[in-house]
Protein backbone atom coordinates (compact mmCIF):
# COMPACT_ATOMS: atom_id res chain seq x y z
CA UNK A 1 0.00 0.00 0.00
CA UNK A 2 1.48 3.34 -1.04
CA UNK A 3 1.75 6.20 1.39
CA UNK A 4 -0.90 8.93 1.33
CA UNK A 5 -0.71 12.40 2.83
CA UNK A 6 -2.99 12.90 5.82
CA UNK A 7 -5.56 15.70 5.74
CA UNK A 8 -5.28 16.46 9.45
CA UNK A 9 -4.94 20.07 10.59
CA UNK A 10 -1.68 20.68 12.47
CA UNK A 11 -2.00 23.28 15.25
CA UNK A 12 1.52 24.21 16.41
CA UNK A 13 0.58 25.51 19.87
CA UNK A 14 -1.03 22.23 20.96
CA UNK A 15 1.76 20.05 19.55
CA UNK A 16 1.57 20.11 15.77
CA UNK A 17 0.74 17.40 13.27
CA UNK A 18 0.93 14.45 15.67
CA UNK A 19 -1.52 15.86 18.26
CA UNK A 20 -5.26 15.57 17.79
CA UNK A 21 -7.33 18.66 18.65
CA UNK A 22 -9.44 17.74 21.68
CA UNK A 23 -11.70 20.71 22.07
CA UNK A 24 -14.46 22.18 24.19
CA UNK A 25 -17.40 24.36 23.15
CA UNK A 26 -18.74 26.85 25.68
CA UNK A 27 -15.58 27.45 27.57
CA UNK A 28 -15.24 30.12 30.23
CA UNK A 29 -18.05 32.59 29.65
CA UNK A 30 -18.93 35.94 31.21
CA UNK A 31 -22.22 36.54 33.01
CA UNK A 32 -23.81 38.71 35.66
CA UNK A 33 -25.69 36.01 37.55
CA UNK A 34 -25.36 36.13 41.31
CA UNK A 35 -23.83 33.09 42.97
CA UNK A 36 -21.94 31.76 39.95
CA UNK A 37 -18.13 31.61 40.01
CA UNK A 38 -15.59 33.44 37.89
CA UNK A 39 -14.56 31.02 35.14
CA UNK A 40 -11.55 33.04 33.97
CA UNK A 41 -9.28 31.58 36.64
CA UNK A 42 -6.28 29.31 37.10
CA UNK A 43 -8.53 26.74 38.76
CA UNK A 44 -10.82 26.39 35.74
CA UNK A 45 -8.02 26.35 33.18
CA UNK A 46 -6.06 23.80 35.17
CA UNK A 47 -9.15 21.58 35.23
CA UNK A 48 -9.55 21.98 31.47
CA UNK A 49 -5.92 21.05 30.84
CA UNK A 50 -5.99 18.17 33.35
CA UNK A 51 -9.03 16.75 31.54
CA UNK A 52 -6.88 16.41 28.42
CA UNK A 53 -8.60 19.21 26.50
CA UNK A 54 -6.14 21.25 24.44
CA UNK A 55 -8.34 23.72 22.58
CA UNK A 56 -11.32 25.97 23.36
CA UNK A 57 -13.32 26.70 20.21
CA UNK A 58 -15.96 28.90 21.86
CA UNK A 59 -15.28 30.91 25.00
CA UNK A 60 -18.25 33.32 24.59
CA UNK A 61 -16.10 36.30 25.56
CA UNK A 62 -16.12 38.58 22.52
CA UNK A 63 -13.09 40.74 21.72
CA UNK A 64 -15.24 43.55 20.30
CA UNK A 65 -17.06 44.11 23.61
CA UNK A 66 -14.88 42.39 26.24
CA UNK A 67 -11.26 42.52 25.07
CA UNK A 68 -9.95 42.21 28.62
CA UNK A 69 -11.63 38.80 29.07
CA UNK A 70 -10.28 37.54 25.75
CA UNK A 71 -6.81 38.70 26.77
CA UNK A 72 -7.21 36.88 30.07
CA UNK A 73 -8.38 33.73 28.26
CA UNK A 74 -5.32 33.83 26.01
CA UNK A 75 -2.99 34.38 28.98
CA UNK A 76 -4.47 31.45 30.90
CA UNK A 77 -4.40 29.34 27.74
CA UNK A 78 -0.70 30.07 27.32
CA UNK A 79 -0.06 29.17 30.95
CA UNK A 80 -1.85 25.81 30.78
CA UNK A 81 -1.23 24.79 27.17
CA UNK A 82 -4.81 25.27 26.02
CA UNK A 83 -5.34 26.90 22.63
CA UNK A 84 -8.10 29.44 22.04
CA UNK A 85 -10.32 30.43 19.12
CA UNK A 86 -11.13 34.13 19.46
CA UNK A 87 -14.62 35.55 18.93
CA UNK A 88 -14.73 39.01 17.38
CA UNK A 89 -18.21 40.06 16.29
CA UNK A 90 -16.92 43.23 14.68
CA UNK A 91 -15.62 40.94 11.91
CA UNK A 92 -18.41 38.40 11.48
CA UNK A 93 -21.69 40.04 12.58
CA UNK A 94 -23.69 43.10 11.62
CA UNK A 95 -23.78 45.28 8.52
CA UNK A 96 -20.03 45.93 8.59
CA UNK A 97 -19.33 42.23 8.04
CA UNK A 98 -21.00 42.38 4.62
CA UNK A 99 -18.56 44.97 3.27
CA UNK A 100 -15.48 44.50 5.45
CA UNK A 101 -12.14 44.23 3.63
CA UNK A 102 -9.20 41.92 4.19
CA UNK A 103 -7.09 44.94 5.13
CA UNK A 104 -9.52 45.93 7.89
CA UNK A 105 -9.79 42.36 9.20
CA UNK A 106 -5.99 42.05 9.24
CA UNK A 107 -5.79 45.22 11.33
CA UNK A 108 -8.41 43.96 13.77
CA UNK A 109 -6.84 40.56 14.40
CA UNK A 110 -3.40 42.14 14.79
CA UNK A 111 -4.40 42.84 18.40
CA UNK A 112 -4.32 39.13 19.32
CA UNK A 113 -3.10 36.95 16.45
CA UNK A 114 0.51 36.88 17.68
CA UNK A 115 -0.49 35.55 21.10
CA UNK A 116 0.89 32.03 21.59
CA UNK A 117 -2.45 30.50 22.54
CA UNK A 118 -4.30 32.05 19.58
CA UNK A 119 -5.22 29.16 17.27
CA UNK A 120 -7.99 30.60 15.12
CA UNK A 121 -11.27 32.47 14.91
CA UNK A 122 -14.81 31.63 15.92
CA UNK A 123 -17.13 32.52 13.02
CA UNK A 124 -20.55 30.87 13.36
CA UNK A 125 -22.31 27.89 14.89
CA UNK A 126 -25.14 26.22 12.96
CA UNK A 127 -26.06 28.73 10.24
CA UNK A 128 -29.26 27.89 8.40
CA UNK A 129 -30.48 27.65 4.82
CA UNK A 130 -33.84 28.72 3.39
CA UNK A 131 -34.82 25.11 2.71
CA UNK A 132 -33.51 23.53 5.92
CA UNK A 133 -34.28 23.86 9.62
CA UNK A 134 -36.66 26.85 10.06
CA UNK A 135 -34.27 29.43 8.65
CA UNK A 136 -33.38 32.42 10.76
CA UNK A 137 -32.75 35.31 8.38
CA UNK A 138 -29.98 36.64 10.61
CA UNK A 139 -28.00 33.38 10.46
CA UNK A 140 -28.16 32.30 6.84
CA UNK A 141 -25.03 30.68 5.44
CA UNK A 142 -24.58 33.51 2.92
CA UNK A 143 -24.18 36.13 5.66
CA UNK A 144 -20.88 34.58 6.74
CA UNK A 145 -19.36 34.07 3.30
CA UNK A 146 -17.31 37.26 3.20
CA UNK A 147 -15.80 36.99 6.66
CA UNK A 148 -15.09 33.28 6.18
CA UNK A 149 -13.28 33.86 2.89
CA UNK A 150 -11.19 36.72 4.24
CA UNK A 151 -10.17 34.92 7.42
CA UNK A 152 -9.43 31.54 5.86
CA UNK A 153 -8.32 32.20 2.30
CA UNK A 154 -6.87 35.72 2.48
CA UNK A 155 -5.40 35.63 6.00
CA UNK A 156 -4.84 31.86 6.34
CA UNK A 157 -6.64 31.51 9.68
CA UNK A 158 -8.25 28.34 10.98
CA UNK A 159 -11.91 29.00 11.80
CA UNK A 160 -14.69 27.41 13.78
CA UNK A 161 -17.64 27.08 11.39
CA UNK A 162 -20.09 24.36 12.41
CA UNK A 163 -22.98 22.61 10.65
CA UNK A 164 -26.42 21.75 11.96
CA UNK A 165 -27.26 18.04 12.33
CA UNK A 166 -30.14 16.30 10.58
CA UNK A 167 -33.26 16.13 12.74
CA UNK A 168 -35.43 13.50 11.10
CA UNK A 169 -34.95 10.77 8.54
CA UNK A 170 -37.59 11.43 5.91
CA UNK A 171 -36.27 11.17 2.36
CA UNK A 172 -37.02 14.83 1.57
CA UNK A 173 -35.14 15.91 4.69
CA UNK A 174 -32.17 13.77 3.74
CA UNK A 175 -32.07 15.31 0.25
CA UNK A 176 -32.27 18.82 1.69
CA UNK A 177 -29.69 18.04 4.36
CA UNK A 178 -27.12 16.85 1.83
CA UNK A 179 -27.85 19.97 -0.23
CA UNK A 180 -27.35 22.06 2.93
CA UNK A 181 -24.00 20.42 3.73
CA UNK A 182 -22.73 21.02 0.20
CA UNK A 183 -23.92 24.64 0.14
CA UNK A 184 -22.26 25.21 3.51
CA UNK A 185 -18.93 23.74 2.36
CA UNK A 186 -18.91 25.41 -1.05
CA UNK A 187 -19.92 28.83 0.29
CA UNK A 188 -17.92 29.05 3.51
CA UNK A 189 -15.02 26.85 2.32
CA UNK A 190 -13.96 25.61 5.77
CA UNK A 191 -10.53 24.14 6.38
CA UNK A 192 -12.12 21.46 8.55
CA UNK A 193 -15.73 20.22 8.39
CA UNK A 194 -17.60 20.18 11.72
CA UNK A 195 -21.13 19.30 12.78
CA UNK A 196 -22.87 18.36 16.01
CA UNK A 197 -25.17 15.39 16.60
CA UNK A 198 -26.03 14.16 20.08
CA UNK A 199 -27.24 10.55 19.92
CA UNK A 200 -28.20 9.95 23.56
CA UNK A 201 -31.60 11.54 23.79
CA UNK A 202 -35.01 9.96 24.23
CA UNK A 203 -36.13 11.43 20.90
CA UNK A 204 -33.34 9.53 19.12
CA UNK A 205 -33.24 6.37 21.22
CA UNK A 206 -32.95 3.30 19.04
CA UNK A 207 -32.31 5.40 15.92
CA UNK A 208 -28.55 5.16 15.56
CA UNK A 209 -28.87 4.83 11.79
CA UNK A 210 -29.57 8.60 11.82
CA UNK A 211 -26.38 9.25 13.82
CA UNK A 212 -24.26 7.20 11.42
CA UNK A 213 -25.98 8.60 8.32
CA UNK A 214 -25.23 12.14 9.53
CA UNK A 215 -21.59 11.29 10.22
CA UNK A 216 -21.28 9.64 6.81
CA UNK A 217 -22.66 12.71 5.02
CA UNK A 218 -20.07 14.87 6.78
CA UNK A 219 -17.27 12.37 6.11
CA UNK A 220 -18.23 12.23 2.43
CA UNK A 221 -18.37 16.03 2.07
CA UNK A 222 -14.95 16.32 3.72
CA UNK A 223 -13.53 13.50 1.58
CA UNK A 224 -14.72 15.08 -1.66
CA UNK A 225 -12.94 18.34 -0.73
CA UNK A 226 -9.81 16.69 0.68
CA UNK A 227 -10.54 18.06 4.15
CA UNK A 228 -10.50 16.55 7.66
CA UNK A 229 -13.58 16.50 9.87
CA UNK A 230 -14.05 16.96 13.61
CA UNK A 231 -16.87 15.34 15.59
CA UNK A 232 -18.84 16.58 18.60
CA UNK A 233 -19.31 14.36 21.65
CA UNK A 234 -22.22 14.66 24.06
CA UNK A 235 -21.32 15.60 27.64
CA UNK A 236 -24.61 15.34 29.50
CA UNK A 237 -28.13 16.25 28.43
CA UNK A 238 -31.00 18.68 29.15
CA UNK A 239 -30.04 21.49 26.78
CA UNK A 240 -32.09 24.63 27.34
CA UNK A 241 -31.48 27.01 24.46
CA UNK A 242 -34.84 28.67 25.05
CA UNK A 243 -33.75 30.20 28.39
CA UNK A 244 -36.99 29.09 30.05
CA UNK A 245 -37.41 27.34 33.37
CA UNK A 246 -37.92 23.67 32.60
CA UNK A 247 -38.75 20.51 34.43
CA UNK A 248 -36.62 17.40 34.10
CA UNK A 249 -39.16 14.78 33.08
CA UNK A 250 -37.09 12.16 31.22
CA UNK A 251 -33.46 12.62 32.18
CA UNK A 252 -31.19 10.78 29.78
CA UNK A 253 -27.51 11.21 30.51
CA UNK A 254 -24.86 9.24 28.63
CA UNK A 255 -22.95 6.94 30.92
CA UNK A 256 -19.26 6.17 30.47
CA UNK A 257 -19.82 3.31 28.03
CA UNK A 258 -22.06 5.50 25.84
CA UNK A 259 -19.67 8.44 26.10
CA UNK A 260 -16.75 6.25 25.01
CA UNK A 261 -18.83 4.78 22.18
CA UNK A 262 -19.60 8.31 20.94
CA UNK A 263 -15.86 9.10 20.83
CA UNK A 264 -14.74 5.75 19.44
CA UNK A 265 -17.30 5.49 16.63
CA UNK A 266 -16.23 8.98 15.52
CA UNK A 267 -12.59 7.91 15.44
CA UNK A 268 -13.48 4.73 13.53
CA UNK A 269 -15.14 6.91 10.87
CA UNK A 270 -11.96 8.95 10.51
CA UNK A 271 -12.57 12.01 12.71
CA UNK A 272 -9.30 13.90 13.30
CA UNK A 273 -10.62 16.09 16.08
CA UNK A 274 -12.98 15.61 19.05
CA UNK A 275 -15.20 18.40 20.42
CA UNK A 276 -16.99 18.11 23.76
CA UNK A 277 -20.26 19.94 24.33
CA UNK A 278 -20.62 21.66 26.62
CA UNK A 279 -17.23 22.35 28.14
CA UNK A 280 -18.52 24.53 31.00
CA UNK A 281 -22.24 24.19 31.74
CA UNK A 282 -23.99 27.41 30.62
CA UNK A 283 -26.24 29.28 33.03
CA UNK A 284 -29.41 28.59 31.01
CA UNK A 285 -28.73 24.85 31.21
CA UNK A 286 -29.18 25.05 35.01
CA UNK A 287 -32.70 26.47 34.89
CA UNK A 288 -34.67 23.53 36.24
CA UNK A 289 -37.20 24.25 38.97
CA UNK A 290 -34.76 22.95 41.55
CA UNK A 291 -31.63 24.21 39.79
CA UNK A 292 -29.34 21.53 38.36
CA UNK A 293 -25.71 22.55 38.24
CA UNK A 294 -24.22 19.37 36.83
CA UNK A 295 -26.68 17.82 34.36
CA UNK A 296 -24.24 18.60 31.57
CA UNK A 297 -20.76 19.94 30.93
CA UNK A 298 -17.28 18.58 31.40
CA UNK A 299 -17.20 21.21 34.14
CA UNK A 300 -20.44 22.06 35.94
CA UNK A 301 -21.88 25.54 36.36
CA UNK A 302 -20.33 25.92 39.81
CA UNK A 303 -16.89 25.06 38.48
CA UNK A 304 -17.08 21.46 39.68
CA UNK A 305 -15.87 18.31 37.90
CA UNK A 306 -18.87 16.34 36.59
CA UNK A 307 -19.06 12.64 35.78
CA UNK A 308 -18.24 13.51 32.14
CA UNK A 309 -15.05 15.21 33.29
CA UNK A 310 -13.70 11.87 34.48
CA UNK A 311 -14.98 10.04 31.39
CA UNK A 312 -13.24 12.60 29.15
CA UNK A 313 -10.05 12.54 31.19
CA UNK A 314 -9.78 8.76 30.82
CA UNK A 315 -10.52 8.49 27.11
CA UNK A 316 -8.40 11.54 26.29
CA UNK A 317 -5.41 9.65 27.70
CA UNK A 318 -6.22 6.88 25.24
CA UNK A 319 -6.50 9.41 22.38
CA UNK A 320 -3.12 10.82 23.39
CA UNK A 321 -1.65 7.32 23.02
CA UNK A 322 -3.11 6.77 19.51
CA UNK A 323 -3.37 10.21 17.92
CA UNK A 324 0.01 10.12 16.16
CA UNK A 325 -1.31 7.21 14.09
CA UNK A 326 -4.77 8.66 13.41
CA UNK A 327 -3.46 12.13 12.62
CA UNK A 328 -1.03 10.70 10.04
CA UNK A 329 -3.47 8.30 8.37
CA UNK A 330 -5.99 8.35 5.55
CA UNK A 331 -9.37 6.84 6.32
CA UNK A 332 -10.37 4.21 3.76
CA UNK A 333 -13.71 2.95 5.08
CA UNK A 334 -15.43 0.94 7.81
CA UNK A 335 -16.06 -2.78 8.19
CA UNK A 336 -19.37 -3.51 9.96
CA UNK A 337 -19.69 -6.87 11.70
CA UNK A 338 -22.77 -8.27 13.44
CA UNK A 339 -26.47 -7.68 12.94
CA UNK A 340 -26.84 -4.46 14.93
CA UNK A 341 -23.78 -2.77 13.43
CA UNK A 342 -24.90 -3.63 9.90
CA UNK A 343 -28.41 -2.33 10.64
CA UNK A 344 -27.14 0.94 12.11
CA UNK A 345 -24.79 1.52 9.16
CA UNK A 346 -27.35 0.58 6.51
CA UNK A 347 -27.47 4.13 5.09
CA UNK A 348 -23.74 4.91 5.11
CA UNK A 349 -21.59 4.94 2.00
CA UNK A 350 -18.20 4.14 3.56
CA UNK A 351 -18.98 0.56 4.62
CA UNK A 352 -16.58 -1.91 3.00
CA UNK A 353 -19.10 -4.47 1.75
CA UNK A 354 -16.61 -7.30 1.34
CA UNK A 355 -15.82 -7.25 5.06
CA UNK A 356 -12.07 -7.36 4.45
CA UNK A 357 -9.32 -4.76 4.06
CA UNK A 358 -5.74 -5.45 3.02
CA UNK A 359 -4.38 -8.08 5.48
CA UNK A 360 -7.69 -8.16 7.39
CA UNK A 361 -9.78 -11.05 6.08
CA UNK A 362 -12.78 -11.12 8.41
CA UNK A 363 -14.31 -9.78 11.61
CA UNK A 364 -16.71 -11.54 13.97
CA UNK A 365 -18.67 -10.00 16.82
CA UNK A 366 -20.83 -6.87 16.89
CA UNK A 367 -18.14 -4.41 15.90
CA UNK A 368 -17.05 -1.52 13.71
CA UNK A 369 -13.55 -1.48 12.29
CA UNK A 370 -12.20 1.78 10.94
CA UNK A 371 -9.67 1.04 8.19
CA UNK A 372 -6.72 3.36 7.57
CA UNK A 373 -3.62 3.80 5.46
CA UNK A 374 -0.99 4.76 8.02
CA UNK A 375 2.05 5.85 6.04
CA UNK A 376 1.80 2.78 3.83
CA UNK A 377 0.84 0.42 6.66
CA UNK A 378 -2.59 -0.93 7.57
CA UNK A 379 -4.11 0.55 10.73
CA UNK A 380 -7.41 -0.64 12.18
CA UNK A 381 -9.55 1.01 14.84
CA UNK A 382 -11.80 -1.68 16.32
CA UNK A 383 -14.88 -0.57 18.27
CA UNK A 384 -17.23 -2.71 20.31
CA UNK A 385 -20.50 -1.60 18.74
CA UNK A 386 -22.45 -2.42 21.88
CA UNK A 387 -22.44 0.27 24.58
CA UNK A 388 -24.25 -2.13 26.92
CA UNK A 389 -22.21 -5.33 26.93
CA UNK A 390 -18.58 -6.40 26.89
CA UNK A 391 -17.75 -8.93 24.20
CA UNK A 392 -15.01 -10.73 22.35
CA UNK A 393 -14.25 -9.53 18.82
CA UNK A 394 -12.21 -11.77 16.52
CA UNK A 395 -10.06 -10.54 13.64
CA UNK A 396 -8.67 -12.99 11.08
CA UNK A 397 -5.72 -12.06 8.87
CA UNK A 398 -4.32 -13.52 5.65
CA UNK A 399 -1.38 -15.05 7.48
CA UNK A 400 0.68 -14.45 10.59
CA UNK A 401 1.06 -10.70 11.17
CA UNK A 402 3.19 -8.61 13.50
CA UNK A 403 0.67 -6.41 15.31
CA UNK A 404 1.02 -3.43 17.59
CA UNK A 405 -2.03 -2.86 19.78
CA UNK A 406 -3.02 0.12 21.93
CA UNK A 407 -5.82 -0.58 24.39
CA UNK A 408 -6.74 1.73 27.27
CA UNK A 409 -3.68 3.85 26.40
CA UNK A 410 -1.30 0.89 26.85
CA UNK A 411 0.73 -0.67 24.03
CA UNK A 412 1.33 -4.36 23.45
CA UNK A 413 2.42 -6.63 20.60
CA UNK A 414 1.06 -9.81 19.05
CA UNK A 415 2.24 -12.16 16.32
CA UNK A 416 -0.73 -14.11 15.00
CA UNK A 417 -3.11 -14.82 12.13
CA UNK A 418 -6.15 -14.70 14.44
CA UNK A 419 -6.62 -12.08 17.14
CA UNK A 420 -9.31 -12.24 19.83
CA UNK A 421 -9.96 -8.94 21.61
CA UNK A 422 -11.66 -8.70 25.00
CA UNK A 423 -13.54 -5.42 24.68
CA UNK A 424 -15.50 -3.42 27.23
CA UNK A 425 -18.81 -1.89 26.10
CA UNK A 426 -18.14 1.01 23.73
CA UNK A 427 -14.38 0.48 23.80
CA UNK A 428 -11.99 1.21 20.93
CA UNK A 429 -8.61 -0.48 20.25
CA UNK A 430 -6.01 0.61 17.73
CA UNK A 431 -4.08 -2.01 15.77
CA UNK A 432 -1.18 -1.28 13.41
CA UNK A 433 0.11 -4.07 11.17
CA UNK A 434 3.89 -3.74 11.07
Amino acid sequence: MRQEKSRAIAIPFIGGKNVMPITGYFGPYPHDYEGFPDYFTDDIFKKIADAGINLIVRSAADYHTQPELVEKTLSLGEKYGVGVFVSDNSIVEGEEAQTITAEVVAQKIEAYKERKAFCGMYVVDEPTATYFCDPDGSRLISKYERASKILQQDLDQLCYINLLPIYNFELETRVNYERYVNEFCDTLQPKVVMWDMYPFDKTREGKMEVYFYNMDVIRKAADERNLPFWAFVQAGSQWNDGWNEFEVTIPYFPNEEQFNWNVNTSLAFGAQGIQYFPLVQPYQFTMTKEGDYECNGIIGAMGNKTQWYYYAQTINKHIEAIDEVLMNSMHKGVVASGGQAKKDLEFTTCVIKSGNFNELQSVSGDALVGCFNYQGKTALYVVNHSFEQAQKVKLTFDGVQNLQLIQKAKASDANTSELILDMAAGEGILIVIQ
